[in-house]
């Protein structure tokens, strides 16, 4: 019943509807059409049960509800359920590149804004500084771990308090 509703707002052939998922025609239906298309497809038993009965009335489709008429067209596809799929990912597919790209283009520009501050290089300058002036006044330092930065949030003043 739930797949007669569904068939009864596409208002395409089955015969066409099974030619345009045969040949992977993506211009014939929407995804969301697609996707309630994919729950109306026969499964085995439906599949056995169907073509029995086509063979035994001669494929006479007359006695058949909706549903098993589109069922009947989409015997004739092969693999409809990936081709169904395949349709999906295609009509989906320009969409995500695009939300991917975007998401791209702001992790570049985030990692850019971090090599090109300014205040963050005065900050790291002061940090190594303190690190150097902590192990024992040497200068000699020129680099720390990123480890090491987290201890920074152990280190303790003189009294034992304050951090």
């Amino acid at each position: 019943m739930n797949g007669g509703i569904s068939l009864a707002r596409i208002k395409i052939p089955f015969l066409e509807i099974a030619k345009a998922i045969d040949n992977l025609n993506e211009s014939v239906l929407t995804p969301e059409q697609l996707i309630s298309l994919k729950e109306c497809l026969p499964d085995r038993d439906e599949s056995s049960a169907l073509l029995r009965f086509m063979k035994s009335n001669s494929n006479n489709t007359e006695d058949l509800c909706e549903a098993e008429k589109f069922m009947v067209a989409m015997l004739k596809v092969t693999n409809p359920s990936e081709k169904i799929d395949a349709l999906i990912f295609k009509a989906h597919f320009v969409h995500r590149r695009n939300d991917i790209i975007e998401t791209a283009r702001t992790v570049e520009t985030a990692c850019d804004d971090v090599k090109l501050s300014l205040r963050l290089k005065k900050l790291l300058a002061i940090i190594l500084k303190v690190g150097n002036q902590l192990n024992h006044g040497n200068d000699d330092a020129h680099a720390f771990t990123l480890e090491s930065l987290l201890k920074l949030n152990q280190a303790k003043a003189f009294d034992r308090k304050t951090r």
